[in-house]
């Protein structure tokens, strides 16, 4: 028993040793490692790298989408047509459906040509509306988040003091634990941003369907 609660002890007093070592080590950290981990831009790189490739399909997909659009209306067109001369319907008929045909199809391919910058304005606002709403500023980037994080961290290693190991222990534990769910957020944030600008890119595709009105639908749901 005296052998088991000497073990303890030694056990005990080596815990309270590398508290007392870690406390030190981060009394001093915000001097100089908190500037090396203070990675604000990490993310917003990584948003800027995914933002710049799916930037870079636009053309392609959108030259793609404009072939299926004319082939589309062309098809359209000339199913509509056909349909009236086998009805020998008269020229007012005639002028009628091609005026109709004209004014959808010009409202699609402006809705194709603009898709990317229509959804990217989406987007952006969606973001300057929540940044406005939670007071962060008029854009919120997934490193906002970061920032605050790393700002509690800075504040707390910097107001811990080696006189109250349990207390400051304590305040250590919650800020990690804070810091770890706002990683979480902005991480989530950067996959939503990015699955958004791949369906905003990538997605352009789906336009080309606005060429004809029994497929015009799945354009619509682009947006």
């Amino acid at each position: 028993m005296m052998i088991r609660a000497r073990m303890v002890q030694h056990l005990h007093s080596r815990c309270a040793v590398i508290w007392l070592l870690m406390l030190l080590i981060l009394w001093w950290w915000p001097l100089d490692v908190y500037a090396a981990i203070d990675s604000g831009n990490l993310l917003d790189n990584a948003l800027l790298k995914f933002q710049t490739a799916a930037a870079g399909w636009g053309p392609y997909i959108l030259a793609r989408a404009s072939w299926l659009f004319w082939t589309l209306a062309t098809i359209s067109l000339v199913w509509t047509m056909g349909q009236l001369a086998l009805r020998r319907a008269e020229i007012g008929e005639f002028l009628g459906e091609f005026l109709s045909f004209t004014l959808m199809t010009g409202f699609f391919w402006w809705l194709l040509t603009n898709g990317p910058t229509f959804a990217m304005q989406i987007i952006n606002s969606m973001r300057q509306l929540a940044g406005s709403a939670s007071g962060l500023g008029p854009s919120v980037y997934p490193s906002t988040l970061m920032d605050i994080g790393f700002q509690l961290l800075d504040r707390v290693v910097t107001q811990s003091s080696v006189w109250s190991p349990v207390v400051s222990a304590f305040n250590l534990l919650l800020c990690v634990i804070i810091l770890t769910v706002v990683a979480l957020i902005a991480i989530n944030m950067l996959v939503l941003l990015v699955s958004g600008w791949i369906l905003a890119f990538a997605g352009i595709f789906f336009l080309g369907f606005g060429g004809s009105r029994w497929t015009s639908d799945m354009a619509i749901n682009y947006y």
